[in-house]
């Protein structure tokens, strides 16, 4: 379960998505690799579905709230896709959020004093399906076929 703010700056919880297969991704707008990876494989995915996108729906969830707020969010996905929805939230909900779904990040430097610093994150995309229970993961660099045969699953 998860409470965050979506990239418009509107609350919202995991029950929010309930009937549709979450496509999830970590990681932060900072990321020099794997985020921008993962998020174009994303929107390759979402296109490949064809009329099944509209049963599912892809989150990418900062690990990054401190530079991570609804507007950096909103700009960094839609230069993906119109489909993803960026979540945002307090160091407390990202950590719940990270911990639910047993994903690995941890800052290295101080933000404070480094505005440079960088995340290092767990590289997976989880699927769920329609009732919020896990279904499996792709890697940013899996094929679309593979991402999407495992959707489909899911479906």
């Amino acid at each position: 379960r998860f409470t965050m703010s979506d990239h418009t700056g509107k609350r919202v919880s995991d029950a929010d998505f309930r009937g549709k297969v979450m496509v999830v991704f970590f990681g932060f707008t900072n990321c020099p690799d794997i985020c921008p990876t993962g998020l174009a494989r994303m929107a390759e995915v979402m296109d490949a579905l064809g009329p099944r996108a509209a049963d599912v729906q892809p989150l990418f969830v900062t690990v990054d709230p401190g530079r991570d707020t609804p507007a950096v969010m909103k700009s960094y996905v839609e230069h993906f896709s119109d489909r993803i929805i960026g979540l945002t939230g307090t160091t407390e909900q990202v950590t719940m959020i990270a911990k639910a779904y047993r994903v690995y990040f941890k800052l290295h430097g101080d933000p404070a004093t480094n505005p440079n610093y960088v995340v290092d994150h767990s590289g997976f995309v989880y699927v769920m399906d329609r009732s919020g229970r896990f279904v499996g993961t792709f890697n940013p660099d899996s094929s679309v076929d593979a991402a999407v045969k495992l959707i489909q699953r899911a479906l």
